[in-house]
């Protein structure tokens, strides 16, 4: 198996079982923490377009969990 694969796979299993314990917003926090994470390591490399689309990843993701959760609070 190439590196690249084999690093993927370890990381995977260090991933809390989101699917089966979560509901969609406590998904969406998560989605935002690790991607914002990933921006900063992208953009510490110089990888604009990564780093870019990890951004909107990290916005759509926020946007979700904040939605859901002024829409639970009243407003």
């Amino acid at each position: 198996m190439p590196k690249s694969k084999m690093a993927g796979a370890a990381a995977a299993e260090n991933v809390p079982d989101l699917a089966e314990n979560s509901n969609p917003v406590q998904i969406a926090t998560y989605i935002a923490d690790v991607s914002l994470e990933m921006r900063n390591l992208a953009r510490k490399a110089n990888l604009s377009f990564l780093a870019y689309l990890l951004e909107m990843t990290f916005q759509e993701a926020f946007d979700i969990s904040q939605n859901h959760c002024r829409s639970k609070n009243g407003g």
